[in-house]
């Protein structure tokens, strides 16, 4: 599996959920399906039906998840006496803004 969020348009004539399954308060407009891995390397899928608010929310969670797997892997290099300076000025480049996001 690869990290990813997947959005798209859902049917609303077939499909009618009434709210956001992030922030259960705003009508949803989009579905989404949301692949990550937990803190002990299981793989995580959610899936359900977003506001256009919260789509930055899952954005946020796979851009976390991913500057975390990036910091192990630096890690996991150093402890092989491999030069990372290239490798984590990339990777504090890439993600100096991220935020911890729950869902």
């Amino acid at each position: 599996m690869r990290p990813s969020v997947l959005f798209s348009a859902f049917e609303p004539l077939h499909e009618t959920p009434e709210m956001c399954d992030v922030c259960h308060a705003k009508p949803p407009v989009l579905s989404y399906e949301l692949d990550t891995y937990g803190t002990r390397g299981e793989a995580k899928e959610k899936k359900g039906f977003c506001c256009a608010h919260c789509t930055t929310i899952l954005l946020r969670i796979l851009e976390r998840d991913e500057s975390q797997r990036w910091a192990q892997e630096e890690a996991a290099l150093k402890a092989d006496d491999s030069d990372v300076s290239d490798f984590r000025r990339h990777r504090l480049a890439a993600f100096k803004d991220n935020k911890n996001c729950r869902v």
